[in-house]
């Protein structure tokens, strides 16, 4: 558009056309990746200087990290650190870090944000309360530390106001914090790291004696749109986040594999690449372990020792149930086509219910909620001789697209349902434990799954186990 050639602009509404160009070029994908690129540098040497793995905060963490440096992920939400949002989430309890943590003496955990901050909430907030709740359950010492760079006096007071109400839900959630801690032989404590400081990698890492150190990296340095040129690109601060909206399809793991021709590459030619399928590799992505020859086709966890699994597909295949071989029964909510065998010529018990992301999913997903728990009891407990737990060679595998949202959902409903504070089906108190259902008994059954795999079950999933349970114990 000519602006200058328009006499219905004025010469303010002209300076801000033109400066709202000049942002939106400055955020163009080839600026964003070449910003990645040399973020990545500095998250690199934070990780060297410390001598600490890294781990990335998904989902924008992930892109700061070459694949082979990504020791694990966790998922830390920055709404709960925003301002008088303050929360310990119960639903991302991210326990599995835990081991890493013991055996490394600490991580760095590594997250960006756009312009206006110089750190996300989830480093300044969210993951210095879970450290303080840890450290409260753990050792029962609740000491809140926060960056005064980034949190007033009078927030960090509020916060720490509420750490033994938070240690007190996170004991009552039913995980056993002992055996889950078990190695942790001392407190966390974070420390914060950002570009804005001069960082010097000194010969030998420091070290700790007194704590284990959750090193908080942001990546990015804090700058205006458009206002830092570098050689051959603008720096944008935040470059990863909201990748959704920039990126075109491009994965960190693409990226990564893809990284020098993407980067020698204007934003036409990187158009040009994504749309020719030019890109390769990048099929890294973590993924939880199965079990036997499953592992080829499927992303899945067992929920401690209950023999339920949850997770998703790797691909697609004809006769995809034939070779899941370690199974016999599943339920799958994917919407990825899978051929249903014969069940004259197999021994296989399948539901089948394609339920799709969004809200038409979470819709979908309340309304057959019922059918899944009635096939868990027509398959599942139909041999008395299986009251204690599911045999051990005929486990339940539930699957859905994301693997961390509609499973999750319908294992907490069966685990709600019919499992006992051990993990146990008890058959015979199927009646009392349906009568006595609260949100209390579905957050103590949820906590046993995030123990055990990186899942993040949306609001509406949530909500639908909950109403269907509820009005079930009504009834």
């Amino acid at each position: 558009m000519n602006y200058a050639a328009d006499p219905a602009i004025s010469d303010a509404n002209l300076f801000g056309a033109v400066s709202k160009s000049v942002r939106k070029d400055s955020r163009s994908v080839h600026n964003r990746l070449h910003s990645i690129a040399h973020d990545s540098e500095f998250v690199i040497d934070v990780s060297a200087a410390f001598g600490l793995p890294l781990v990335a905060n998904e989902r924008c963490g992930r892109w700061y990290i070459p694949p082979e440096r990504i020791a694990e992920s966790v998922y830390f939400k920055s709404t709960d650190g925003h301002t008088g949002q303050w929360g310990f989430s119960l639903r991302r309890l991210n326990l599995h870090i835990i081991d890493l943590v013991a055996r490394s003496g600490g991580i760095v955990i590594v997250d960006s944000t756009r312009r206006g901050k110089r750190m996300p909430d989830a480093l300044s907030k969210t993951i210095p309360i879970w450290c303080a709740v840890l450290n409260n359950a753990v050792f029962g010492v609740g000491k809140l530390y926060s960056s005064p760079t980034a949190v007033s006096a009078s927030e960090h007071a509020q916060i720490e106001a509420l750490i033994g109400t938070w240690t007190q839900q996170f004991l009552r959630c039913g995980i056993d914090i002992g055996k889950v801690c078990a190695h942790l032989d001392k407190p966390l404590r974070p420390i914060w790291v950002t570009p804005d400081v001069s960082l010097i990698v000194p010969p030998e890492p420091p070290k700790f004696d007194d704590f284990h150190a959750i090193v908080l990296c942001t990546a990015s340095r804090t700058v205006q749109d458009g206002a830092e040129r570098r050689q051959g690109f603008t720096y944008v601060q935040g470059a990863a986040d909201d990748h959704e909206a920039w990126a075109s399809g491009i994965t960190p793991n693409l990226f990564w594999a893809n990284k020098e021709l993407l980067l020698k590459s204007s934003d036409y030619e990187v158009e040009e690449i994504i749309r020719n399928g030019q890109l390769t590799g990048g099929q890294s992505d973590f993924e939880s372990p199965g079990i036997s020859n499953s592992t080829r086709l499927l992303d899945i966890t067992a929920i401690a020792d209950t023999g339920i699994y949850i997770g998703k597909k790797k691909q697609s295949a004809i006769n995809y149930y034939n070779d899941i071989t370690d199974f016999n029964t599943i339920i799958d909510l994917s919407t990825t086509p899978t051929a249903v065998p014969d069940t004259q010529t197999t021994n296989k018990e399948i539901l089948q219910l394609p339920i799709p992301e969004g809200k038409k999913g979470s819709k979908q997903f309340r309304a057959d909620l019922p059918r899944i728990i009635a096939f868990f009891e027509r398959t599942c407990l139909s041999n008395k001789a299986r009251s204690e737990s599911i045999s051990s060679e005929i486990p339940l595998l539930i699957l859905c697209d994301t693997g961390s949202d509609f499973s999750v959902g319908a294992a907490l409903s069966i685990l709600s349902l019919y499992y006992n504070e051990e993990g146990h089906i008890d058959e015979n108190n199927k009646e009392w434990i349906k009568n006595r259902i609260d949100k209390d008994l579905v957050r103590r059954r949820l906590a046993l799954i995030v123990v055990q795999r990186k899942v993040n079950p949306s609001r509406a999933t949530l909500l639908a186990v909950n109403s269907v349970l509820m009005g079930w114990s009504n009834n």
